[in-house]
């Protein structure tokens, strides 16, 4: 049984925990994060590797986990939602107290200040997690329940066009000059978040676009899944807005601009540097893997990343790890923890992409990657530049 319940972490554990601390000790939540960071690095870096490929009968469990987690982390941001607002907002605390005898209201009121930015800080830190799940559903192309739940949970979190430039985009073009989502070498976390989201955003439009002049459709309708995305999360918006007025807006867009940076770094550092040539096959070293266990399981294999864009009609639990020159050690929360931090981002990250220019890159990545490493701007690779040149030089 524990080889289902591993990938429940985060739908039955994580998620309702956090909820409940909104909740009953909201002034306390942003220990939300924080802990989970704790549980995440010890637990990828005090245990042994995850490199199992389970047979499972019962998939209807694994895929239960996603579609649950729905419900549950619509709840977690109502609990913000409801402790923001000026008083009792749809008479929650009433029916708790009804039930159960405990009075959020008062708990509510005695949190103050504090236990806003601290729930504001610990739901858009777990709401990073829908695009995990939303990640898995919007694969399911043919699947209208899948593609529709996936949508949604990306508009919670103001992103509703990654369903299109993902998949008909970043999958196409990973690795190369075209793609908003391969991080450059030498390019920080932060100009990233905001390249990357735009980049996403135009790379959805033009697909649309496309899509619409070719059926005939006008590009400005309902019929243009980015414009119906932007509504979606708008409906949301005005839900926040009844809510707490301008405050549930200012809040809501705290909460989506923290959850899109988690989830953009998590983009980061899975191509971080990577080059491949337009058009040829996307193969498992062109991209980072990582075999840490906790990241596997809490993560639904997002970890085992070099299958994924080798094999992007594999469901979660079929994803398998790979021996390839980029591997994330350290598993994925350590890493993004590294990755906030430049400097230590990319002393981390050059020896390997210097391995990878070596032993991994056909001879047209090779050149690709001499001119990567040049524009970087940075020693760390400009000396791999050097090096490499003067080796080929010499032959």
């Amino acid at each position: 049984m524990f080889k289902y319940l591993k990938h429940s972490i985060l739908t039955c554990f994580i998620v309702p925990g956090a909820a409940v601390t909104v909740l009953l000790a909201p002034q306390w939540s942003f220990l939300v994060p924080i802990v989970i960071t704790l549980i995440n690095m010890l637990g990828d870096n005090f245990t042994s590797p995850d490199r199992s490929l389970p047979q499972y009968s019962q998939l209807w469990i694994l895929d239960g986990f996603v579609y649950l987690y729905v419900p549950i982390v619509s709840f977690y941001m109502f609990a913000l939602m409801w402790l923001i607002s000026p008083g009792d907002f749809l008479g929650f605390s009433a029916l708790i107290q009804a039930q159960i005898g405990i009075d959020l209201f008062h708990i509510k009121t005695a949190a103050g200040l504090r236990g806003l930015l601290s729930g504001t800080f610990a739901v858009g830190y777990v709401l990073s997690s829908n695009h995990l799940y939303a990640h898995e559903l919007v694969h399911r192309t043919t699947d209208k329940l899948a593609m529709l739940t996936g949508r949604w949970l990306l508009a919670m979190t103001g992103d509703a066009q990654f369903s299109i430039s993902h998949v008909y985009a970043h999958h196409v073009n990973v690795g190369t000059s075209l793609d908003a989502a391969t991080a450059r070498r030498g390019e920080s976390v932060y100009r990233f978040f905001v390249r990357s989201t735009i980049g996403q955003y135009k790379e959805s439009w033009d697909i649309e676009r496309q899509r619409l002049v070719n059926r005939g459709v006008a590009i400005w309708s309902l019929h243009n899944r980015v414009l119906t995305g932007l509504l979606m999360t708008l409906a949301l918006y005005v839900v926040w807005y009844l809510a707490a007025a301008w405050l549930g807006v200012l809040i809501y867009t705290l909460v989506i601009v923290n959850a899109k940076f988690l989830f953009e770094t998590i983009n980061y550092i899975e191509h971080y540097g990577v080059v491949r040539v337009p058009g040829t096959k996307v193969l498992p070293y062109h991209s980072w893997d990582c075999d840490a266990r906790i990241s596997s399981n809490a993560l639904l294999n997002l970890s085992r990343h070099a299958d994924h864009h080798a094999n992007a009609h594999k469901r979660y639990w079929e994803l398998e790890t790979f021996d390839t020159s980029l591997q994330l050690h350290y598993g994925y929360i350590s890493t993004i923890v590294v990755a906030l931090i430049p400097f230590w981002w990319h002393r981390f990250a050059a020896p390997q992409l210097h391995q990878w220019d070596l032993h991994s890159a056909s001879p047209e990545e090779k050149k690709l990657a001499q001119q990567a490493n040049q524009a970087s701007g940075l020693s760390l690779f400009t000396r791999t530049f050097n090096a490499f040149h003067t080796v080929n030089e010499g032959k």
